[in-house]
């Protein structure tokens, strides 16, 4: 088994306090069968602040009235961290925010966009964005048909992608082409419509959206173009992985393109009004990764919308 990362994950690390969107508050915190066995036999002095922020019954960290997670405290520090240290944290604050992608010879690890710090590493990375061999067992293993039609499939999105001799507006016509998808102006209020459907964390991002509807339009301004690519790339890696076959393969390709022109609508409505545009730019990327991709309702609802734009 190999396990490769993105090149740009040594980069990360978590910002704790200094974070202006923490990931320890909005979220339901559900804690693995693990941890949660050690946290019922903590026999230290903090067992007994511990068990009180703890809902056993249904598995999650307990919340206040504002979803802030029970053991944020006001320093916005992680008071488990502090009294039992960073190992004693259950599967899913030790993971966030990385994805992970999981094929019959490999483990693939990215960081997604819903950590601001995450979304400046990325943003800001002028290398294109690649796998790097960690490690390997040396043990060889075949992949089966679908996940070599994945993988295929990715690798030629990944190449149109990160040809920067072509303008970014050229390279997701190609990929819109490779993925057979055919749409018209008139769809976009549909990509709209559709985005406003999800369930949601914050309710200021359906104003960003409502305030998109006269100028939402699929050409990027090419000093966007930087961020487009990553943003693709990015997103290319943690959602095809998974994919049924080679038609939902192009459906999740078409979703991040729907995605995209999402976010850049909104940098280009908003960006006038702010004059520091990265920090904007990293900004309505977070938004729109807590608002999209941390909902599996909410992608897949994306990817069966997407599928409807393919020509078969």
């Amino acid at each position: 088994m190999k396990k490769y990362v993105l090149n740009y994950y040594p980069k990360f690390k978590c910002i704790a306090d200094k974070c202006e969107h923490t990931c320890c508050a909005g979220w339901e915190m559900c804690i693995d069968s693990e941890s949660l066995e050690k946290y019922q036999t903590e026999k230290s002095d903090f067992s007994q602040a511990l068990n009180k922020g703890i809902n056993y019954k249904k598995s999650r960290f307990k919340t206040d009235k504002i979803k802030r997670c029970a053991f944020l405290n006001e320093k916005g520090l992680c008071d488990i961290i502090i009294n039992l240290g960073e190992q004693s944290l259950c599967q899913v604050c030790r993971d966030h925010p990385r994805f992970r992608s999981y094929f019959d010879d490999r483990t693939e690890t990215g960081l997604g966009f819903c950590c601001e710090e995450v979304a400046r590493i990325i943003l800001s990375f002028n290398g294109k964005i690649e796998l790097v061999l960690v490690s390997d067992d040396g043990e060889q293993v075949e992949l089966d048909f679908n996940q070599k039609n994945v993988l295929n499939f990715r690798d030629k999105v990944l190449k149109i992608l990160q040809d920067r001799l072509l303008s970014v507006n050229d390279r997701i016509d190609n990929i819109l082409k490779e993925c057979n998808a055919n749409f018209s102006q008139q769809d976009f209020k549909k990509i709209i419509k559709t985005f406003l459907s999800f369930e949601r964390v914050d309710k200021s991002w359906a104003k960003r959206l409502k305030a998109i509807d006269k100028v939402f339009n699929k050409t990027t301004a090419e000093n966007l173009s930087h961020y487009c690519e990553q943003f693709l790339v990015n997103s290319v890696y943690r959602h095809l992985s998974d994919a049924e076959d080679t038609m939902w393969v192009r459906a999740r390709t078409i979703s991040t393109v729907f995605s995209w022109w999402i976010i850049k609508s909104i940098i280009e409505k908003e960006q006038e009004q702010n004059k520091d545009n990265f920090d904007l730019i990293v900004d309505i990327i977070r938004a729109y990764s807590t608002e999209v991709e941390y909902s599996q309702k909410n992608l897949d609802k994306l990817y069966l919308f997407a599928y409807k734009f393919i020509k078969i």
